[in-house]
């Protein structure tokens, strides 16, 4: 199913354009460069996932963190993922080489070599990307995640990247857009600054919820999300059908040009959350729209 709110991790093909006359560009990070509380908090995020699951946390990188928010920020304002590119493509906006991440030929350095184009960091860089229509909340991003098994597998190293293991962490997030990166060698450039503090986040040795607004807003809902579909009455059909099984007010939720079949709706994410671990054992493709 297509949706506004996705995950895309390394598909086994894809296209590479390079820009004519453009050149390998790195750009040193900047003093002042920084990563805000939101973005610590989805960093923090994963790093609990994974001690979850007995792994060790991942350091922070600077470099990578700067690539991860050079890219959100050319998605966010330059759009070059397309009906043929992905969101692991870029634009030929800015000093960078312009890339387009497809399903047509056998390559992958799109994506891979943008740390190592961008910055110093010495190794590849794999990315997992998110996008909704509202911004992006960090809960919902790594909930998403964790319910794909090719962005979990890659989270913790399972499956395809169970010989590797994580070394550098990078994170952006602007609006709807949310990007991590992961590399197998460490950053000399260990630790970022937060913003608007004279903190450096390395391995999640601070809290980071602190100054971020934790008050719900009654105005929003978090709908638990079944399945998507362009037409209007196939997505009526699901309702019937999944009031036919019990449950007790499941909806449409129109979104952009798509139909969302919802099996709830909660006022904050932690309600949201819970009710779909209840459904993840039947229900495993369920995940969390805010609306």
């Amino acid at each position: 199913m297509k949706a506004k709110t996705f995950l895309l991790v390394l598909p086994i093909t894809f296209l590479l354009i390079l820009s004519a006359g453009k050149s390998r560009a790195q750009h040193p990070v900047s003093d002042d460069f920084c990563i805000n509380n939101t973005e610590l908090r989805l960093y923090a995020l994963v790093n609990e996932y994974r001690k979850q699951n007995g792994l060790e946390e991942i350091p922070l990188s600077e470099n990578l963190c700067y690539v991860a928010k050079l890219h959100v920020n050319d998605l966010f304002y330059n759009k070059p993922d397309t009906s043929e590119c992905n969101l692991h493509s870029w634009s030929d906006k800015g000093e960078w080489l312009e890339c387009c991440y497809g399903h047509d030929v056998f390559n992958n350095t799109c994506m891979t070599s943008k740390p190592n184009e961008l910055t110093d960091y010495p190794g590849k860089g794999y990315e997992i990307a998110f996008w909704e229509n509202v911004d992006a909340d960090p809960e919902i991003v790594l909930d998403l995640w964790k319910s794909s098994a090719a962005s979990r597998e890659l989270i913790l190293n399972e499956g395809r990247w169970k010989g590797k293991t994580w070394k550098a962490f990078g994170v952006g997030m602007l609006k709807g857009y949310a990007v991590v990166w992961f590399g197998t060698e460490p950053d000399d450039n260990e630790g970022v600054k937060i913003c608007n503090t004279d903190e450096i986040a390395g391995k999640l040795k601070k809290t980071v919820t602190e100054g971020m607004n934790t008050e719900n807003d009654a105005s929003v809902r978090y709908y638990l999300i079944i399945s998507s579909w362009k037409d209007l009455a196939r997505a009526k059909s699901e309702v019937k059908r999944y009031k036919a099984k019990g449950f007790r007010n499941p909806s449409v939720i129109t979104s952009g040009d798509n139909y969302r079949v919802s099996l709830g709706n909660y006022p904050t994410k932690e309600k949201a959350i819970a009710a779909k671990k209840k459904l993840n054992q039947k229900y495993k493709d369920i995940w969390i729209l805010k609306q």
